[in-house]
């Protein structure tokens, strides 16, 4: 198998540049298709964040890796392309935030049962996206490729779970809220014959609310809670055009 490998890469050296550019050449297509797996870091901007009718103060993000899959179709004109997609993405992180307190206020949670004493929630959410890119080739030099990319993405969030950080008390919650997303995502994309690595950071243009009760709470106005958030995201993506 070692000697294989040797004779093939013999014989692409001896190639003459002429011959290897030929080889990996890409003849400009007026449609082309591919896909792409990658990482994303989602870090929402956290407009507001009520739990119990009581809003939240000094609220930060600590975001996690998440991963995307996606799939597309390209229409090339020239020097530009317009690249619809189909994508999935899964995301995870931390909120953390401070409940002010009161003096002489009567506690919301008894014998110190409260979700508050963790300042923090976690987040799991998952999302099927349909991303419009136009592009254009800064580059385009035989098999190498240099792109810039910006176009709307519509997001529909599926699949939601927040769930607070107490050993003693934990509380899971649920929402029956669907929330659609706009945003506008931006970025660049450098190729190598048909491989190809994106970078896009993507912005929200709405403010989604989502409304959520605690799973295990049925009284109405107990274990709720409200977040109004805004898209903020980046991502790293491998892929092949065909």
């Amino acid at each position: 198998m070692k000697k294989l490998c040797l004779l093939l890469l013999s014989f692409l050296f001896c190639l003459s540049p002429i011959h290897a550019q030929k080889f990996i050449q890409i003849k400009d297509k007026a449609f082309n298709w591919g896909g792409k797996v990658g990482f994303s870091s989602t870090f929402p901007i956290i407009n507001s964040l009520t739990i119990n009718d009581v809003k939240a103060e000094d609220i930060n993000m600590q975001y996690k890796v998440g991963y995307l899959a996606s799939v597309f179709a390209r229409v090339n004109i020239e020097h530009f392309f317009i690249q619809p997609n189909l994508s999935w993405r899964y995301a995870e992180g931390d909120i953390r935030f401070n409940i002010p307190e009161k003096e002489g206020e009567i506690p919301l949670f008894p014998n110190n049962l409260s979700i508050y004493s963790s300042n923090q929630i976690k987040y799991k959410t998952a999302s099927i996206e349909l991303p419009v890119m136009v592009g254009f080739y800064l580059v385009k030099e035989g098999p190498y490729a240099l792109s810039m990319m910006i176009g709307p993405n519509i997001r529909y969030t599926y699949k939601s779970n927040y769930t607070t950080n107490m050993k003693d008390f934990p509380q899971e919650y649920t929402t029956d809220n669907t929330p659609f997303g706009v945003s506008i995502a931006t970025g660049l994309g450098v190729s190598i014959w048909r491989l190809f690595l994106d970078f896009t950071y993507e912005f929200g243009i709405n403010q989604v609310e989502s409304d959520f009760k605690d799973r295990l709470s049925h009284l109405p106005t107990e274990g709720s809670m409200s977040i109004d958030r805004r898209t903020n995201a980046m991502s790293f993506s491998l892929g092949f055009l065909f």
